[in-house]
């Protein structure tokens, strides 16, 4: 036993001697500036912080690493270390809130808020970017003279997001945001760019004086530049404001520059925005009299744009522009068949592209589908990475105890076993919980997409409003689905917006949504997408076919057993009657969807223990069914 005591600390002797390496302290940390360009220096930034875990500095140290990425764009990548980064900051600010180098860590948290934004909005993820884009400018106000550099950028993203969010007026406030960064407006192309993208803000909120009045300030900074193309689309667009404004001579007069300058400096790399030129040029040549040349013209424009596969909002207008100017010239030249034609393929074309905005919509539930897939595979990956590092802090804890005691070591042994072993235990519940809510949340949306087709068929003239409410709803849906726990407010909130969604469009009914009032909504938290399948098979299954159809949703607080209850009424035709009607569906079977229930249930209840379950049965006399079911909360 001596000399396997005496093998031992000579064993951890050993290691503690080959282990050893210098020790920085947080002066040396606080003078090293890290370089994204020279990944060596990058290195050695890592080397020295994780000589000691207590130094504080890995939030500049991600920073450099995720604008690698960014510049490889590898955007996985990129919102991997962010927030892996935020993480971080957290964590060290609970544990330090008090040290100086707490606030410029927090400060450093600027660009890297910045340039998960920009990746997500590259993928056109607007909501989940201006978030982290707001984080930046709470930054912002809270260090102003700290990266300053980064400011304009910050509020040039937050105004193309919502602009793309249809928030024209938020647009417009951050975009004059940038307008006010002095050194940023000495740049002349910054300048250029701002002015016009002021203009468009200003246009679309309809101040067309203040439109035309950057606009021009625009034309002016990118003559100054020799920005040839710029200055022909501006010329475009103040050519159009002068249409709009019937103010026949300033029209014709900037679409005649824009062509101009199209001859002068013709370039393959100019894209769609020459044939705006082109076109324009066509109804100058139609103003002037010179039909049939106009004629020519835009026909040669028609047949180069239909050889385009890009369909943007930018498209649209060009060739509702150039189907405009031929149906009036054709009018001009007596031609009213010709004419006639051009309108039926402008009619068809609007047809198309918003069949196109609907198809696209449609992509992006699908894709943020993929994404949620995405993310979750890079958090599997970072608690694998976690792991290893506790693993390895843990054996080479296990051979210095070793040295001293073995008996010790058998002690730590058993209990860390014992807690390795809970934690997977926890960890394999949340993971079958994700899975399962990730199964459910499909089956509501493939059935809704279906009241979309059936209204598309019907050219329903409800389609776009349906649609509009149904994204909100999806927006809200996606977002609770990402918790393993959402407020019931925010719950009852997408039951309320689903009835309304059901209520007007699939069939008609009426609902009722009651509320204990002894529960406090926003403090109570349940596991979200349990009560809306239940209401769902009302609607699908028990009021088919009833012109008088009802839903009545009651919720009570269990305090006793730490359950929220809530029952579910309609007046339908009972379980009996609708398991007649289709043979292959029954509330006594278990279908797809209420098998999920069931198992997640089952989770949550040995997870929490707690007794959560549901049953379904007739209303006396047969006249509707009552879903009783009872789900564990936990306050705030």
């Amino acid at each position: 036993m001596e000399k396997i005591m005496i093998l031992l600390l000579i064993i951890g002797t050993s290691n503690s001697i080959t282990g050893q390496q210098k020790k920085y302290t947080q002066e040396e940390i606080n003078h090293f500036v890290p370089n994204s360009l020279k990944p060596n220096t990058l290195d050695h930034f890592e080397a020295m912080l994780k000589s000691d875990r207590s130094l504080i500095g890995w939030v500049a140290y991600y920073r450099q690493k995720i604008h690698i990425h960014l510049t490889h764009k590898e955007k996985d990548s990129v919102l991997f270390y962010g927030k892996k980064c935020i993480k971080h900051f957290e964590s060290l600010r609970s544990n330090n809130p008090f040290k100086t180098e707490i606030r410029i860590e927090e400060a450093r948290l600027k660009p890297v808020y910045l340039y998960m934004a920009i990746v997500l909005s590259q993928d056109e993820r607007y909501r989940e970017s201006t978030e982290y884009l707001l984080s930046a400018a709470e930054l912002i106000n809270k260090y102003p003279d700290f990266l300053p550099v980064n400011h304009p950028y910050i509020y040039g993203y937050l105004s193309s997001n919502f602009l793309e969010m249809g928030d024209k007026r938020e647009a417009l406030k951050y975009r004059l945001k940038v307008l006010k960064d002095s050194g940023y407006m000495k740049n002349n192309h910054n300048a250029a760019v701002t002015y016009h993208r002021l203009g468009v803000s200003y246009n679309m909120i309809g101040e067309k004086d203040s439109a035309i009045h950057y606009y021009r300030k625009s034309l002016k900074k990118r003559i100054l530049i020799n920005d040839y193309a710029g200055e022909r689309a501006a010329y475009n667009t103040i050519g159009d404001y002068f249409r709009e404004k019937n103010n026949l001579d300033s029209t014709l007069y900037y679409y005649t520059k824009s062509k101009e300058l199209l001859d002068l400096y013709p370039s393959k790399n100019y894209g769609i925005s020459k044939y705006f030129s082109r076109a324009n040029y066509g109804y100058v040549l139609l103003k002037k009299g010179n039909i049939k040349k106009a004629i020519v013209d835009l026909n040669a424009v028609l047949d180069s744009i239909n050889k385009l596969t890009v369909i943007s909002d930018d498209f649209k207008s060009l060739k509702i522009n150039v189907l405009d100017y031929l149906i009036e010239a054709n009018q001009e030249s007596n031609n009213m068949i010709k004419a006639l034609e051009f309108a039926k393929t402008k009619n068809d074309f609007l047809e198309e592209f918003h069949q196109h905005v609907l198809d696209q919509k449609l992509r992006e539930l699908n894709i943020a589908y993929e994404v949620k897939e995405k993310e979750t595979s890079i958090l599997q990956l970072e608690k694998t990475t976690e792991k290893q590092d506790i693993i390895i802090k843990q054996r080479s804890l296990i051979l210095l105890v070793l040295a001293v005691l073995i008996l010790s070591i058998l002690g730590i042994g058993f209990l860390i076993f014992r807690q390795r072993k809970l934690k997977n235990k926890y960890e394999t519940a949340n993971l079958e919980q994700r899975l399962l809510r990730s199964q459910l949340n499909p089956h509501f949306v493939f059935n809704a997409l279906n009241t979309v087709s059936s209204l598309a068929n019907k050219n329903s003239e409800n389609t776009e409003d349906y649609i509009a409410k149904l994204g909100n709803l999806i927006r809200l849906i996606l977002k609770n689905s990402r918790e393993e726990f959402v407020s019931l407010k925010d719950e009852l909130k997408c039951i309320k917006d689903y009835l309304e969604l059901q209520s007007n469009f699939s069939q008609k009914f009426e609902y009722e949504i009651k509320v204990d009032t002894k529960i406090n909504n926003e403090e109570i938290y349940i596991p979200p997408m349990f009560i809306q399948p239940f209401i769902e098979n009302s609607i699908e299954h028990g009021l088919r076919g009833l012109e008088n159809g009802n839903i009545k949703v009651k919720v009570r607080i269990n305090n006793k057993d730490k359950l929220i209850e809530c029952e579910i009424t309609d007046n339908g035709i009972g379980i009996s009657k609708a398991s007649k009607f289709k043979n292959n569906y029954s509330y006594k079977s278990e279908s797809f969807s209420g098998k999920i229930l069931k198992e997640r249930l089952t989770i949550y209840a040995r997870s929490l223990n707690k007794k959560a379950n549901y049953t379904v049965k007739n209303v006396e006399k047969g006249k509707g069914t009552v879903v009783n079911l009872s789900l564990p909360f936990i306050e705030e």
